[in-house]
Formats: structure tokens, sequence, C-alpha cells
């Protein structure tokens, strides 16, 4: 079986491959972070679901990142 791969693992995974761009609200050079977003859902029959996802955000601001 093979390793499970941690969250700390795919974080810094991610940040080498960190990108400066520049925030079009602040307009200042910028790095982008990768954060991990849970939402909870109720589902039709009355339990809870959560969804996970990764997505890019604004160093300076944490604005959603939108290429």
């Amino acid at each position: 079986m093979a390793k499970q791969q941690t969250f700390a693992d795919k974080a810094s995974k991610l940040a080498k491959k960190a990108a400066t761009v520049t925030d079009p609200d602040t307009g200042k050079e910028t790095k982008l972070l990768n954060v991990k977003l849970v939402e909870s859902v109720k589902t039709e029959k009355g339990t809870w679901k959560f969804l996970e996802r990764m997505q890019k955000v604004y160093e300076s601001s944490l604005k959603p990142y939108k290429p």
C-alpha cells in the first residue's frame, strides 16, 4: 500500500512552486499561497458532508486568485 501524502507535505511541495504575481487590489508584488478550504454541506437526508479543495490566494489580501 502506498504512503499517504500529508497536508504538510502537499503544502510544502506547492510552496516551492510559489509564483510572484501582482495583486490587482493593492497593485503590489505578492506571492500566491495554497490554502485548503473545507465547506460543510447538508445533504437531502439531513446529514453533513465536508467538501475539501485547494485554492490559491494572494498573500497580501488573502483574496482568491483568478488567472
